[in-house]
Parts: structure tokens; C-alpha cells; sequence
């Protein structure tokens, strides 16, 4: 295993690669026992998929988070690894138009004081470092960055799958109803998971949109981009966007180049397992996703894909009486999150948002995303 300092270093060390598996490693794994279980299946499920051809770039938030993955790391001695603390840095996005530093008094956030501003999401700095690595590293052959969120779970041969299914594209994500599913040996709760599968799968046409590329084809939950674009990709992106997978799906495209996703219907070849457990878990997920919407000028939290109507097709889904149940669920928790939201929103103008150690803030039409962290910052 070896340490890394700059995105340029990687290539001194990586004299051929045929996927270079970007694995960001926003805090330790998990040590709550069902967590850990469901964190283990689904990184185990993409390990397994590697071999010597491969590389795997560990993006950690602290030296602690990967001393956390080393005994299952140790179960994959022919892997080649690196890794790399990745955290953004402090102060105010570019595209910031005034100085917001006495923002947490305004907002009554506890200990005011203890909030520090930061340039970027901690997804963004660590998919502009792994876009930097790949720019660097000049491939012999065809070779594909790919970016997986902890939730992807891969089956046999999904990643040769992939490369054919892109063809002449140079980007291609998998996509699926299954955004959660059971983990062998833990205990969900079915209704959990089929609250967040309906709260997802409400466009029955996906699948055929995607076919006809009319629909965002790179996705944050997975993706594979060929490393010799990473590049141009990198020059292309602003880094202030919440949703990056659609920034970076909107960069792809008017680069001439865009990304491909691929509906794959069975889950053995690929889906999604969350550490969601419960009501409550699930509310965190679909509050985050309302929050994506905001940015969007005079639609608010009504633009969110989770309020998307049923069409003729997803109504016939209500006969099934698990659906119905689920679907109902999911406007229950919709409509608490989005009045909480309104309320936040009427009275500062913004909302925010807990998203791993950081806290997002997001206006209404406001295409760039507010970032802070309390405590002390990693660099």
C-alpha cells in the first residue's frame, strides 16, 4: 500500500492499469455491527470483481479511516493500492458573492464559533483529485476510472459488461431500481427497502429513456470514465454544484461527449445496499435528495425528481399491494421533510443539510451550494 501526496504521484507508480476503482472514504468504516456488515458486503462485492490489471485509490478523510480498512484490505493481498488524505480546503467557493462568515450565528447553529467554511463538498474534492490522478497517468491501452459510491454492489463481470454497453462512449453508468436491497446475514426491514426503491423508481419509462439517451447518463452511484478524458473533464467542471453526478453529466454532454446509462434489470449483476435501517435512516436520504432540487430557478422543492407524478405505467405499479403501501410511505416523509424545508426557507431564505461531517446549505435558484464543517479541518 502506498501513501500519496498529489494526484501526479500516482502515475509513478502505476506502470499499467485496466480500471482504477476510486473508493472515497469520507470517515472509518463503520463499527456499529449491522453498518459495518452491509459497508463490508458492498466493498467486498467490488474488490472481488479486481484483479493485478487493477488499481484501487483509497480517498480518505483522515489516516484513521484507512488504518479502519486494513483488515479487509488484508483478505485482497494481489490488489495493488493507494491511498491519499483528501479533504476540501478552507474558505469561500469562487462563486461566492459576499462574505457569509457570521452565517452560523444568523442560523442559531449550536456553537456558532466552531463552524468553518470550506471551498467545495468533500465528494467534489475528492472526484477533482481522481480526475487529476487519471490525467496524469497516460494509459497504453483503453483504461476507465471508475467511482463507486459505498452503496454499489457488483455481481460477476459487471465491470467488462460496462465497457462493452459504452462502446465508443468514454463515460457509462449503471443504473437500477434496486437503490436498496437485503445484505446476506442482516437484518432490514423489508418495508425500509422497498420505501426507498419506490421513493426512486417512480419513472417506469427509465429504462426506455435511457435507451434513447433522454436522460442524465452519469450517475454519482457509479460510474466508469476513460482515463484519457479525465483531463478535459477536470478543465470543464465548476466544483460548486450539490448534485455533482448531474454537473458532471452536463459538462460530458457540451464537451460533445456524453455519458451513457445502462438499466440493468437484474440485481445479481448489479444494485444498491444502504446502512439504512429504519424510518428515520431513510427520512435523512430523502431530505438530502430534496435539497438537490433548490438550485433550480422558480421550482424549488417541487423540482425534485421525488415529487415526479406517477405515470399511467407507475400507477398500474399501486395494484401491487406492497408498491401502494411503500408509495404512500414515501409521500408521508416527503411532505415532512419538504414542510420542514418551507419553514426554513420563509424564514432565512435558505435550507441546509447534514451530509457526512458537513452541513450544505442551498438556495433557491442559487446554482452553487454553501459548505461548512464543525471542528477542526483535515488537509
Amino acid at each position: 500500500m502506498i501513501a500519496l501526496t498529489h494526484p501526479s504521484d500516482l502515475a509513478a507508480h502505476l506502470p499499467g492499469v485496466r480500471f482504477l476503482v476510486a473508493e472515497f472514504m469520507y470517515r472509518p468504516r463503520p463499527a456499529e455491527p449491522r453498518a459495518q456488515a452491509v459497508f463490508d458486503y458492498a466493498w467486498r462485492s467490488r474488490l472481488a470483481q479486481l484483479d493485478d490489471q487493477d488499481g484501487v485509490l483509497l480517498l480518505c478523510d483522515q489516516p484513521a479511516t484507512l488504518e479502519s480498512l486494513r483488515p479487509v484490505l488484508h483478505d485482497y493481498p494481489h490488489l495493488r493500492v493507494w491511498w491519499a488524505v483528501v479533504n476540501p480546503p478552507a474558505g469561500a467557493q469562487p462563486c461566492a458573492p459576499t462574505d457569509q462568515s457570521g452565517l452560523p450565528y444568523q442560523l442559531g447553529w449550536p456553537d456558532p464559533h466552531s463552524w468553518q467554511r470550506v471551498t467545495m463538498t468533500d465528494r467534489w474534492a475528492r472526484i477533482r483529485w481522481a480526475l487529476a490522478a487519471g490525467a496524469r497517468y497516460q494509459p497504453l491501452a483503453t483504461a476507465f476510472l471508475v467511482m463507486p459510491a459505498h452503496d454499489a454492489v457488483w455481481g460477476k463481470g459487471l465491470l467488462p459488461y460496462l465497457v462493452r454497453q459504452a462502446g465508443a462512449r468514454v463515460a457509462v453508468s449503471p443504473v437500477t431500481y434496486h437503490q436498496h436491497s437485503p445484505v446476506p446475514g442482516v437484518t432490514i426491514p423489508v418495508e425500509v427497502i422497498d420505501l426507498l426503491n419506490a421513493a426512486f423508481g417512480k419513472d417506469a419509462l427509465l429504462a426506455w429513456k435511457l435507451h434513447r439517451d433522454q436522460h442524465q447518463g452519469f450517475w454519482g452511484k457509479m460510474s466508469l470514465l476513460r482515463l484519457d478524458h479525465c483531463g478535459s473533464l477536470l478543465e470543464a467542471l465548476q466544483p460548486c454544484a450539490f448534485e455533482d453526478d448531474l454537473a458532471i453529466d452536463s459538462a460530458l454532454a457540451r464537451m460533445g461527449t456524453p455519458a451513457r446509462g445502462v438499466y440493468i434489470r437484474d440485481p445479481r449483476l448489479y444494485r444498491q445496499a444502504l446502512p439504512v435501517f429504519d424510518r428515520e435512516a431513510a427520512r435523512q436520504v430523502i431530505e438530502r435528495t430534496l435539497h438537490y432540487s433548490l438550485n433550480i430557478p422558480g421550482e424549488g422543492i417541487s423540482g425534485s425528481s421525488l415529487n415526479q407524478p406517477l405515470g399511467p405505467l407507475g400507477k398500474l405499479r399501486l395494484l401491487h399491494p406492497c408498491f401502494r403501501s411503500a408509495h404512500q410511505a414515501v409521500a408521508a416523509l416527503i411532505a415532512e421533510c419538504s414542510l420542514e424545508i418551507q419553514v426554513r426557507l420563509e424564514r432565512y431564505g435558505l435550507s441546509w443539510v447534514d451530509w457526512g461531517a458537513y452541513r450544505h446549505v442551498v438556495r433557491v435558484g442559487d446554482p452553487c451550494v454553501e459548505v461548512w464543517k464543525r471542528g477542526t479541518l483535515l488537509v
